[in-house]
């Protein structure tokens, strides 16, 4: 009777044991990742167009008015450049 009762609840721990890893490998495989930390000490930067954090060493910089700006992708950088070209204009 009590090795049954083990078995049951090995059992169940291990079909618990396989939804969690298909859960999150299914949540992988329809593109959502985890988010990876940065390295040890490094600052994240928020880029001002899409307000993604992004460590600061991989992102990209453009020095405006004498400070700097950092940007998650050549797009935001073009977009943030856009955007302040139309302000300086109007």
């Amino acid at each position: 009777m009590l090795l049954k009762l083990v078995i049951v609840v090995i059992a169940i721990y291990l079909f618990y044991k396989l939804l969690r890893k298909n859960s999150s490998s299914a949540g992988e495989s329809r593109g959502y990742k985890r988010e990876q930390k940065p390295a040890g000490g490094e600052d994240l930067v928020e880029d001002p167009v899409c307000h993604t954090y992004i460590p600061e060493s991989s992102a990209l910089k453009l020095n405006v008015d004498g400070k700097t700006v950092c940007f998650c992708s050549q797009k935001c950088l073009e977009t943030y450049v856009q955007e302040k070209s139309g302000n300086e204009r109007g």
